[in-house]
């Protein structure tokens, strides 16, 4: 439950915050980032503003933006992070996040971590998800029968809104499809919507090239493996699972002077989209972590942390919201909730 924005505001005063924020030195909040928007290109997501005024509200309140990198060493290690620590990562690698997000990083001097689908850098492949929502921001149709569960019936998406939410519903459940059965349900969707998928990525989703990211690579940009063709691991052969972990570290190792070994799965809900099998994988390929996208921070001193299944919170797109994270009072909401 997220509280209004004058309870945060009050809550996370300067006096209260002083009595209240040792509550949260051992934990940290991973934030888990996407698309960037680009009204020219027809993408939506989170805006270059906001991203500024959630590092700025950072800088001004004494919190330090920590690497991910440093966040697995330092419970590897078992040394101490800044008590007001926060990590941010980015996931799959594409042009907006390279041309928008990365640069205001950089002029922060936040660190963050792009993880890479690396078949998307080479060109060779763009994912069914992104192809699902191409499908429907491209066809002229605004109905069609479809079985979301419970049978086949009429299905209407004549505005923006029903085809995000439809595109969300009809993701979920090819979640739970072996990878060539969703990429093939995909595939036939586009052909009822009438609607001729690209072979190679069209403008919006074009990812950043390997040449772009050796020059982005700095003190605060580092870049880490999300395999290589963006699958469900879950729902892949133990041999696929194994070749989209490793490829992808390889690719990485290949390419970038100094890729973080720390592993990000695809979707990443424990239990779902990967599990124990996966987790083994990863530590096989001299990974020395891995982050989920399971909300909920990372715990510093919990003796029965999983470092191989390490927690992060969705960005907010309302800055109130992320102060509630960031603060004292998340995470005394979550120990509450626990009791």
């Amino acid at each position: 439950m997220m509280l209004s924005q004058a309870a945060i505001d009050l809550l996370t005063s300067a006096p209260v915050s002083k009595l209240m924020q040792p509550l949260r030195k051992n934990v940290v909040p991973v934030f888990l980032l996407h698309r960037f928007a680009d009204e020219s290109r027809g993408i939506r997501g989170h805006s270059q503003a906001h991203l500024e005024a959630a590092l700025t509200y950072l800088k001004r309140h004494d919190y330090t933006v920590v690497s991910v990198r440093q966040v697995v060493e330092a419970l590897i290690s078992g040394e101490s992070l800044p008590p007001k620590a926060v990590a941010f990562t980015l996931d799959d690698g594409f042009y907006d996040q390279a041309k928008t997000a990365l640069p205001v990083f950089e002029s922060y001097q936040a660190p963050v971590t792009l993880f890479l689908a690396t078949d998307m850098q080479d060109q060779r492949y763009w994912s069914w998800d992104y192809k699902l929502e191409y499908v429907f921001k491209h066809t002229v149709h605004q109905s069609l029968e479809l079985d979301l569960g419970g049978g086949a019936r009429p299905v209407v998406f004549a505005h923006s809104e029903d085809k995000r939410d439809l595109v969300r519903t009809l993701r979920n459940i090819n979640k739970r499809l072996p990878n060539q059965s969703a990429e093939a349900a995909v595939k036939h969707l586009a052909e009822r919507l009438e609607v001729t998928l690209p072979v190679d990525a069209p403008d919006e989703y074009q990812p950043i090239a390997w040449e772009q990211a050796r020059s982005l690579e700095s003190r605060y940009i580092e870049f880490g493996p999300h395999t290589q063709r963006h699958p469900i691991l879950a729902q892949v052969s133990l041999e696929e699972a194994k070749d989209e972990i490793v490829g992808s570290w390889r690719a990485l190792q290949a390419n970038m002077a100094n890729p973080v070994p720390v592993f990000c799965y695809p979707s990443g809900r424990e239990g779902i989209d990967f599990g124990t099998r996966e987790q083994e994988l990863v530590k096989q390929a001299g990974l020395i972590g891995a982050l989920s996208a399971d909300p909920g921070y990372v715990h510093l001193t919990r003796a029965n942390n999983n470092l191989y299944a390490l927690k992060r919170f969705s960005f907010p797109d309302n800055l109130a919201h992320f102060k509630q994270y960031c603060s004292w009072l998340e995470y005394a909401k979550e120990r509450v909730s626990r009791r």
